[in-house]
């Protein structure tokens, strides 16, 4: 995501990246929906001098997610990411849960900004998490979610190289 208060939230990483490769003079680090090799040679081809994955990894047994993120990540809701500024006054795009639909229901006040926003829902996982609640956890997750692989991480390495090359 670029600027999301001018509208630059509809931009795709892709198209991004090209914009900014043909008008800027410094790197590009892509992110954002990257989950394979593909995506990866569509960014490097588009301009991109490399590539940030976040959500490509997050199903790797090395990675420190829960298990109800992970399970959510498998399931229906990653077809369907989000943006929202509810878990942190700042848009970031994620699996959508309660917390998403109760903060932007009708009739609910406008959000603080970053940071009070953050240390207030950092608070209420923490409560909601110790009583096995998972309906306000921050699933971060990007617009190819529901492309996750779940692999260890040096054979996911070696699997997006080997489609890079492909």
């Amino acid at each position: 995501m670029f600027e999301p208060e001018r509208g630059d939230a509809a931009i795709g990483t892709l198209a991004l990246v090209r914009l900014l490769a043909a008008r800027g003079s410094l790197p590009v680090v892509a992110a954002g929906g990257i989950m394979d090799g593909r995506g990866i040679r569509a960014a490097l081809e588009l301009g991109a001098s490399a590539v940030q994955m976040g959500t490509a990894f997050v199903l790797c047994p090395e990675s420190s997610a829960n298990a109800a993120y992970r399970e959510a990540l498998k399931g229906p809701r990653a077809a369907r990411t989000a943006l929202t500024v509810t878990m942190s006054g700042r848009s970031a795009r994620g699996l959508p849960n309660r917390m998403f639909f109760d903060a932007a229901a009708p009739g609910v006040p406008p959000l603080p900004d970053y940071p009070f926003v953050y240390d207030a829902t950092k608070a209420l996982q923490t409560a909601a998490l110790a009583r096995g609640n998972h309906d306000f956890a921050a699933q971060w997750a990007g617009q190819g979610a529901a492309l996750a692989r779940e692999l260890p991480a040096a054979e996911l390495l070696r699997t997006l190289v080997e489609e890079l090359r492909g």
